[in-house]
């Protein structure tokens, strides 16, 4: 009797088991906002981790791209993210914590070297019919923080692209031009908004850009072809949300190692202000000819005293082509043309 009961409580716990972590691991399904208290320029950031539960495992990404899940266990988690700092460096952090009462937190270690605390809460349901709240988002907003995720998921056209990219040329910068507004809205440099009533005008440090964003109309015919490098906007709020997308870029990249932009990606933005006053911009890039899935990026700005200026932008193409001589590299510049952004 005491047999037969032993082996009826195994092949109970042998099928509860699986029910067990199963609903451990559905605990940590979701969309969370991520914040780490270390990111891309050291200072605390924020993005997205989407944890999505698969025929066989959890997967993770991070801002869009993939992260490994290193361990799951029980209410513990550990998973790796890659990321580029400013001097476009690529680094690889081990983020260790558990879930407690709804919210992931715990510490962020790099080669075994501390680089602090990280914590992730869900993102709750937006309501797009939230009724018209405005804000005031005027001012100079400095340079932003996010955590700059390095690899995205990309599809094989998408790939190539990046393989045939070489940013020791092709970077658009290097010759003084304008790098799109997808780049210039996450690159180190101050940002101006001014509220002229039916559009927001915003200036841009970088490459002294201007960029529009109509709020009384759609976009216009044939903007597929606009092809230009800081696209076509149009906004509206959301309560105090403003809502901003743009088509018509110009087909490019939006960072120096060579992400990739087709000419048909969408880019949709969410500017709000939280309740210390931080300017959070919330990117996401459908792009499905480069990527399976939206790429995305959460940045914080802080307001500038009302006495601050913007400096103005310089640039000398010289050096650029000047080194490319020097280095017996002219010709193959040239012979480059087609891969010309």
């Amino acid at each position: 009797m005491l047999m037969l009961f032993k082996r009826f409580a195994a092949a109970l716990i042998a099928l509860l088991l699986p029910m067990g972590v199963g609903a451990q691991q559905n605990a940590f399904v979701g969309v969370w906002q991520l914040w780490v208290e270390s990111g891309y320029e050291f200072r605390p950031a924020y993005g997205t981790l989407v944890i999505e539960d698969t025929d066989d495992a959890l997967a993770l990404y991070i801002d869009g791209g993939p992260a490994s899940l290193l361990e799951l266990e029980g209410d513990r988690i550990r998973f790796e993210l890659d990321w580029v700092d400013l001097r476009d460096t690529t680094r690889f952090s081990i983020l260790e914590g558990v879930l407690v009462g709804g919210v992931m937190h715990g510490t962020a270690t790099e080669v075994d070297v501390d680089r602090g605390a990280w914590r992730a809460t869900r993102i709750p349901d937006r309501d797009p019919d939230e009724p018209s709240n405005p804000v005031d988002l005027t001012g100079i907003w400095g340079e932003p923080d996010y955590i700059g995720k390095h690899l995205f998921d990309l599809t094989e056209a998408g790939r190539v692209a990046d393989e045939v990219y070489d940013e020791t040329m092709d970077d658009p910068i290097l010759r003084c031009v304008s790098d799109g507004m997808i780049r210039m809205s996450h690159g180190p440099f101050d940002i101006e908004v001014l509220d002229a009533g039916n559009r927001f005008v915003m200036l841009y440090q970088d490459m002294n850009e201007v960029r529009r964003v109509y709020l009384d109309r759609d976009f216009p015919d044939g903007i597929g072809g606009y092809n230009q490098s800081m696209g076509y906007s149009v906004g509206h709020w959301e309560g105090s949300t403003l809502v901003i997308e743009t088509r018509g870029l110009k087909k490019g990249v939006w960072d120096a190692p060579g992400m990739p932009i087709s000419s048909d990606a969408v880019f949709t933005e969410r500017w709000y202000l939280d309740d210390e006053g931080l300017l959070h911009i919330e990117f996401s890039m459908e792009d499905p000819e480069n990527y399976h899935r939206p790429a995305l990026m959460h940045q914080i700005r802080i307001k500038q005293p009302d006495d601050h200026e913007i400096p103005p932008y310089s640039c000398d193409p010289h050096p650029f082509y000047r080194g490319l001589d020097l280095e017996g590299r002219l010709e193959e510049y040239w012979g480059r043309s087609r891969n010309r952004l």
